[in-house]
């Protein structure tokens, strides 16, 4: 049968990226939350010190072992804004569930937007995590144990925007295939409460 009868390669593999999402967005939510939740701390409790006081002279005030204020405000706003996003294709992901039983193609637009989004937010988390990281002096851009985290979160980052581009692909292919085989019926939770005088023949 083709995928116009059956849709069982269409169905499994939007079940499949549904999953895949799921997994991505715990491994960048929960990341992304670990260096909002601890980055002030990391900052505070464990100052950068330079590790040689005469080479740093020696540069003339040119040597950066601290990050700036910017830089530091932008990490924490960047992952806030990612976390908020991040409930949001959650959400998303919650209601393209829904297609796999009412087998209505709405239920997939969130979802799509959210992947959209997501290519732009995880490219935003990795250029101010970059930004933060090359702020400093080569030395000392690495020396650290949030810097360690950070890098592991950029590579994280950007491999989720290589994933949103490739789930956008089945997704959109799973929508017209609901558009074109399920887009004119009523689930019957709506058919039940609708007083439209519509014919189940119809359907």
């Amino acid at each position: 049968m083709t995928d116009k009868v059956c849709g069982c390669n269409v169905v499994t593999s939007a079940g499949v990226v549904t999953s895949l999402q799921l997994i991505v967005l715990v491994l960048t939510l929960s990341s992304t939350g670990l260096i909002l939740d601890r980055y002030r701390t990391w900052q505070t409790v464990y100052p950068r010190t330079p590790y040689n006081a005469t080479a740093q002279a020696a540069a003339n005030g040119t040597l950066k072992f601290n990050a700036t204020i910017w830089s530091e405000s932008w990490v924490e706003l960047g992952m806030a804004w990612y976390v908020g996003f991040g409930s949001f294709w959650l959400f998303s992901i919650l209601i393209l569930v829904l297609s796999f039983k009412y087998y209505r193609p709405v239920f997939v637009v969130p979802n799509f937007t959210a992947l959209v989004v997501g290519i732009f937010m995880n490219l935003l988390a990795f250029g101010v995590l970059l930004a933060r990281i090359l702020v400093v002096s080569k030395d000392y851009r690495t020396d650290e144990y949030e810097e360690t985290i950070i890098i592991y979160v950029m590579g994280l980052c950007l491999f989720a925007c290589i994933c949103c581009l490739l789930f956008i692909i089945f997704i959109s292919k799973y929508h017209t295939f609901l558009r074109n085989r399920y887009g004119h019926q009523v689930p019957k939770f709506i058919q039940s409460r609708a007083r439209t005088g519509y014919h189940d023949e119809a359907y």
